[in-house]
């Protein structure tokens, strides 16, 4: 499909063939009444001077015939039957008499009125999609970026009569907007920051539709083409980047916990610091398969001590093995 019959299409929906159905009907009735009017009167007539001379008669006959064929197309031709969201602007001898519409209403071309509808307007929201292929960042990378703009007609007047196609100058602010601002940007801002880009864009493109009459309500960037092997680098980037950021966030949480213990050490005394530690034990003594001999504690025998601990373990010291082993023979 060609770009112009591409364009052909999205100016032209489908729709837009059958929403004036009731404009051709009640055109269709208009001429048909008016045709049977005239030519009831018309025959009327034509008997009516027949009587009195026959060539009057059939000149009022053809006369008549004419009037019947040519004033309905004329009256019924200026009939319009305007959607809600159509207006027509109209021209007065070349001059613009105003926006009419919605609803029914008559554009008379004949004396006295001199009127015609120089276009059909449309203002309900279209869309419309501006790529920018192969177009180079501040540093120099190649991109694809693909966006959608949403607009409508504010102004018919101005879309009629400032610009000859609104729709194609739209298009071409916006591809124009689009390859301006990726220009202006690193690779890494057009990623991460889309809806920054989209804001910035939406500014640009309206202020530039605006001398049209038209207004653009958002821009909408759908997608950014970047080249394959740049993918690589930037996910290594990312990578080392949330790497860094554990690290610190690691870091931070240990400093905290060391800062809690200072001053949970600061507050306590040797009483408090005894019910700490067997607070500890009562924890540890609650798993499974765990055994806890607990000395020392309370003064006493510090030979006792070292005795239980040497059991616990089970071995004893050197000193103590050779006190207890009988003599040699």
């Amino acid at each position: 499909m060609s770009t112009q019959a591409a364009r052909a299409n999205w100016n032209v929906s489908p729709r837009s063939r059958t929403v004036n159905s009731v404009q051709r009907v009640v055109r269709t009735l208009i001429w048909f009444g008016l045709f049977f009017a005239l030519g009831l009167i018309t025959i009327v007539v034509s008997l009516m001077l027949n009587t009195v001379r026959p060539v009057l008669g059939i000149g009022a006959l053809v006369l008549g015939g004419l009037i019947a064929l040519v004033v309905p197309g004329m009256v019924s031709s200026s009939l319009y039957i305007i959607p809600e969201f159509q207006r027509l602007v109209v021209l007065k001898m070349g001059k613009f008499a105003g926006v009419k519409g919605p609803g029914q209403l008559w554009v008379m071309p004949y004396p006295p009125f001199y009127q015609s509808v120089a276009a059909t307007i449309d203002t309900r929201v279209r869309t419309r999609v501006i790529t920018a292929a192969q177009t180079l960042t501040m540093d120099n990378v190649p991109v694809g970026v693909e966006a959608v703009i949403f607009w409508s007609v504010e102004d018919p007047r101005s879309a009629a009569l400032k610009v000859a196609n609104y729709a194609e100058a739209v298009f071409q602010a916006a591809n124009s907007a689009l390859k301006d601002t990726i220009g202006t940007l690193e690779l890494t801002d057009l990623l991460s920051k889309r809806e920054t880009v989209s804001h910035r864009l939406k500014e640009i493109i309206d202020q530039a539709a605006a001398v049209f009459g038209i207004d653009v309500s958002s821009v909408e960037i759908t997608d950014v083409h970047v080249p394959s092997d740049l993918i690589q680098e930037l996910s290594v980037l990312a990578q080392s980047r949330r790497a860094a950021q554990a690290k610190i966030a690691e870091a931070d949480a240990e400093k905290a916990i060391a800062q809690k213990l200072a001053e949970a050490a600061a507050l306590m005394d040797d009483r408090a610091l005894e019910m700490y530690r067997l607070n500890v034990l009562e924890r540890i003594g609650r798993e499974e398969g765990s055994q806890i001999v607990v000395y020392g504690m309370g003064g006493g025998d510090a030979q006792m001590a070292t005795n239980i601990a040497s059991a616990a373990a089970g071995a004893l010291s050197a000193a103590q093995a050779k006190s207890v082993s009988p003599p040699k023979a």
